[in-house]
């Protein structure tokens, strides 16, 4: 039978290391005789070379050696890294008590002496070898160790998601990803209590959430919270937790999942669902109100024709004909709540041309300082060379009017009444959460009041027909209606915010023409403001918001080049440096971002002038963009008024 090589156990191997031959014969006799693999050595100087080859499992190594003792031997071997593991015992006779203590402290693990006795010197061996191969599997044990602990380091420090284990309210530990999350020092995040991270309305929740999972008997858990950052930002987490045992007490072991971008998805998407439904209710609102008020204005044709021909019946006896015009009277009143349906549903027409809001709006105000009471005050807020609409005077004279009149009723003590008026470029971003608008160039009217503002359920329905909060006697609820009927009907759209005893706003979006025309009632054109005649390099990867600013500045004196991407405007900067004097960089592009084009367009030119432009607040990446070296900043949807003012004050102050 033929033994499996595998499990054939190899002999371990001792280098025997003496210059007496008969002494080193002996030595190898006993060993051999034990089963090891004998390598020997006839000095110090071949001992360091064998070992270094052979790794032998250990050495018997004599003190008094010609060219290097055994002493010094030992020293060498035990600095180099190659043998330092490797057990030496030295052989020395009985009297040499002070080669005992050198060898020792040159790094020998223990000593024999001479003569042997050779029961002794093989027990001396196993047990030098036993400690030798337990220390090796030590070595081999931490080592795998090490390598367990790099690898699930490396597992941890780089997970997506963040590692959080909570202990009696503290984290007790916490990968890089939670700090990422945090902002803050891992200092400062296990020294309080993670709930203090948390966004102050959902403290209560996220201590609810732990407490469940310490008495949820290990099933897992998942949670949604916010937290709130040094800098303010908030982000939402998603935790998966589950309970565990740390250091022998109860804890918990969260991963939470940053889905800040998944709840702004899902809170735009629901915006974006209610504005349809809120469309598709007053549009069918609407339908039926316009054939319902068709119906009912033939009833009250009939009424009111029918009773002014009495009316001129002189037959009549006087009790007849002051009913007849009390008659006449109320139908005429009927005709007019009538028109108002008609106007909600958009089923009038208009008489509409080219308008100045801002000329509307002044003679509305006459008109409100004679009627609107002293105690409320009427502030305007209008913008030089607001663009001019297409809409009908008399129409937008009714939405001013309506607006007042609601603004008053809410503030019966006085109160301050604001009509203001800018102009507005909302692009794609912007129209996505108004399912009628579309990007283009605004005329905005706002119009505010410092009342009694409204609840959430309120403003669902303040432009449906007939709803009011109002006493009976004081309103019909088709003031609203109207003024929605008359926006939707010039292709603008209507939006409300208001908070009981913060006071109400309505902001109007009417489309403005895409050309500057004559106003009836103005006579000299309207001048460009901040005018120039510089070059002016625009990235921007919007084709809407590129052809609107070419325009825009165009009218205005400016020479405008358009690059629709970041490495489009550096290859269009490095053509025509010399004659560009500024640029202005959209900060989110796809590919190549504002940031990154910016430090491009700084490293060709130093000098170089650029505005940032940007649809979110100056903070986070626009305040990065101008520390690095942008001018200033511009805000999406632009007010042209302020973009032309930038342009005007970058370009001047070098």
């Amino acid at each position: 039978m033929i033994a499996n090589p595998s499990l054939i156990k190899e002999p371990e191997r001792i280098l025997v290391v003496d210059d007496d031959t008969e002494i080193r014969d002996a030595l190898c006799a006993a060993l051999q005789y034990e089963g090891y693999e004998v390598h020997i050595a006839v000095n110090g100087k071949e001992a360091v070379d064998r070992a270094q080859r052979l790794k032998p499992n250990l050495i018997l190594m004599d003190v008094q050696m010609p060219v290097i003792d055994g002493i010094e031997a030992t020293r060498r071997l035990k600095e180099d890294p190659v043998t330092v593991h490797i057990p030496i015992l030295m052989v020395t006779v009985v009297d040499k008590k002070e080669n005992i203590i050198k060898a020792l402290e040159a790094g020998a693990i223990d000593y024999v002496t001479k003569p042997f006795f050779m029961p002794e010197l093989t027990a001396r061996v196993k047990a030098v070898l036993t400690l030798k191969k337990h220390y090796d599997e030590s070595i081999e044990v931490k080592k795998q160790l090490n390598i367990s602990e790099e690898k699930y380091r490396l597992v941890v420090d780089n997970a997506s998601e963040a590692i959080l284990v909570i202990q009696d309210g503290k984290s007790k530990f916490f990968n890089p990803k939670i700090r990422e999350f945090m902002r803050c020092s891992s200092k400062n995040l296990a020294s309080r209590p993670f709930v203090d991270f948390v966004h102050p309305e959902d403290q209560a929740k996220a201590s609810e959430y732990f407490k469940e999972l310490l008495e949820g008997e290990g099933a897992a858990r998942i949670f949604d919270f916010r937290v709130v950052n040094k800098r303010g930002g908030i982000k939402w987490l998603e935790a998966n937790g589950v309970l565990i045992s740390w250091e022998g007490k109860p804890a918990t072991l969260n991963f939470l999942t940053d889905v800040t971008e998944r709840k702004q998805a899902q809170e735009e998407k629901e915006k974006i669902q209610y504005q349809l439904l809120q469309a598709q209710k007053m549009e069918a609102v609407g339908t039926l109100a316009g054939g319902i008020s068709h119906d009912f204005n033939n009833l009250l044709q009939v009424i009111q024709g029918y009773g002014q021909m009495l009316l001129h019946n002189e037959n009549q006896d006087e009790r007849a004909q002051e009913a007849l015009v009390r008659i006449v009277g109320a139908a005429k009143r009927g005709a007019d709540l009538t028109q108002q349906l008609l106007t909600f549903s958009r089923a009038v027409d208009s008489d509409t041309r080219p308008l100045d809001l801002n000329h509307e709006v002044k003679k509305v105000k006459t008109l409100l300082d004679r009627t609107i009471p002293k105690m409320i005050n009427i502030d305007l807020d209008l913008a030089d060379h607001l663009r001019i609409v297409n809409a009908d005077p008399t129409q937008v004279e009714q939405i001013l009017m309506n607006l007042a009149v609601n603004a008053k009723d809410a503030m019966p003590e006085g109160g301050k009444l604001l009509i203001k008026t800018e102009n507005a470029i909302l692009n794609d971003e912007v129209c996505r959460l108004h399912p009628d608008a579309t990007p283009w160039v605004y005329a905005l009217l706002t119009v505010s009041d410092s009342g009694h503002g409204m609840d959430l359920e309120t403003q669902e329905h303040i432009f449906e027909p007939f709803y009011t909060t109002k006493d009976v006697d004081k309103g019909t609820g088709l003031g609203l209606a109207m003024v929605y009927g008359i926006v939707k009907n010039h292709n603008g759209f209507i939006s409300c915010t208001s908070d009981p005893g913060d006071g109400t706003t309505f902001k109007i979006y009417l489309p403005t023409l895409d050309r500057e025309v004559q106003v009836d009632d103005e006579k000299e054109a309207r001048a460009p403001i901040m005018q120039g005649s510089e070059t002016i390099l625009l990235v921007d990867d919007e084709e809407f918001i590129r052809d609107l600013v070419v325009q825009v500045l165009g009218e205005s004196g400016y020479t405008v080049i358009t690059a629709p991407d970041g490495k489009s405007g550096i290859k269009l900067y490095a053509e025509q440096q010399e004659r560009i004097d500024l640029v202005i960089l959209d900060l989110i592009m796809p590919e190549m971002g504002g940031r990154k084009c910016l430090a491009e367009l700084l490293k060709m030119d130093p000098q170089v002038r650029v505005l940032i432009a940007s649809g979110y607040a100056l903070d986070g990446p626009a305040i990065e963009a101008i520390k690095t070296g942008a001018r200033g900043h511009i805000s999406k949807p632009y007010d042209i008024k302020e973009m032309l003012r930038v342009i005007r004050e970058v370009l001047d102050h070098n």
